[in-house]
């Protein structure tokens, strides 16, 4: 019985270091802003809602660049419903927003609207994380990066 307890417990540490190394730090939605700092790599916050047409565009992108920059970023959704108090104190004003935090915790980078794959790819360069293969080209069709500058 001892054996099946340590395995159990084994088994629940290793799905929750999973969790965390993918970039997810939301519990019933909320977003702990402390655990996602913690990790001391450049963070993509996207603050949006479930139903807005724009953020659910962008969630496949978000998805797919969560994967492609494990360990090295992390990129999250801030549902704005659930977290009004970092809606506020980063003064959201429309969706989706999408905020660049450096690993100090310095606001980096900040787009309103949608953004691109090989967009967030740039910014991410030039916040000195190397691009994965893949990351750049990803899909045809993203507006031109000129406009990040």
């Amino acid at each position: 019985m001892k054996r099946i307890h340590r395995l159990f417990v084994l088994l629940t540490i290793t799905c929750l270091c999973l969790i965390m190394s993918h970039g997810f730090a939301v519990a019933s939605g909320r977003l702990n802003l402390q655990i996602l700092l913690s990790k001391r790599v450049p963070v993509l916050l996207e603050f949006g809602r479930g139903w807005c047409k724009p953020c659910k565009y962008m969630k496949p992108i978000l998805d797919e660049m969560s994967t492609v920059y494990a360990g090295k970023a992390v990129v999250t959704t801030v549902e704005m419903d659930e977290n009004a108090d970092l809606v506020r104190s980063f003064g959201i004003r429309m969706m989706p927003t999408q905020i660049f935090l450096s690993p100090d915790g310095k606001e980096f980078f900040r787009h309103e609207g949608i953004l691109e794959r090989d967009q967030i790819a740039l910014i991410f360069s030039r916040m000195g994380v190397a691009s994965p293969k893949g990351a750049q080209g990803m899909r045809p069709g993203a507006p031109p990066v000129a406009q990040l500058q």
